[in-house]
């Protein structure tokens, strides 16, 4: 089981079936603050559909196509950090991440993403990594470009979410940009 520990409250866990319920828990808890942004969080509605969502992460995880890892803080499930559609031959991946409602602004996404960058880039050794956040979700395009993230431009009508089509921003970190921003204070 992929874990670690980031710091002395934050801790990076692959998920677990037997923390379907808390996960659930947060979802819905969260499902107003992170439904304008993110699709599949309508789709999660039961614990055994939270229960196959872990089984199918983790599989993805032994077929080395995805890593999705569950932020915990103080022992509480707080949201989640991704590398998904890793493409090896290309040496790049995309990342996606969330916080639930109660958990924003205490800089856990930022240590969090960072935590799985370094991942990324020295433990996988990839070389690019790929995000695309909702033009107006504010709040992920600001820790992306804190964290160093470089816009590549806006992909129209990327993600259908709630009956409407969105568009993004396309954003990317490559490995030696983050060497770079090691160097400097975070």
């Amino acid at each position: 089981m992929l874990m670690w520990q980031i710091d002395e409250e934050v801790m990076l866990k692959q998920p677990d079936v037997k923390e379907s319920e808390s996960i659930l828990m947060l979802l819905d808890q969260s499902r107003h603050h992170l439904g304008p942004w993110i699709g599949w969080v309508d789709y999660t509605q039961t614990n055994n559909e939270m229960k196959q969502f872990i089984k199918t992460v983790n599989k993805k995880m032994k077929e080395q196509t995805d890593v999705v890892l569950f932020i915990w803080c103080r022992g509480q499930v707080a949201g989640s950090v991704a590398l998904y559609d890793l493409k090896w031959h290309n040496q790049s991946g995309m990342l996606g991440y969330w916080v639930g409602a109660g958990f924003e602004g205490r800089g856990i996404a930022h240590r969090s993403v960072r935590s799985m960058l370094m991942y990324a880039f020295y433990t996988l050794g990839l070389n690019r990594i790929e995000l695309r956040a909702a033009v107006n979700n504010e709040r992920s395009v600001n820790l992306a470009q804190r964290l160093g993230f470089v816009q590549e431009g806006i992909v129209r009508q990327a993600e259908w979410i709630r009956g409407q089509c969105r568009d993004q921003v396309q954003m990317s970190m490559m490995k030696d940009e983050f060497e770079q921003r090691l160097n400097y204070s975070w």
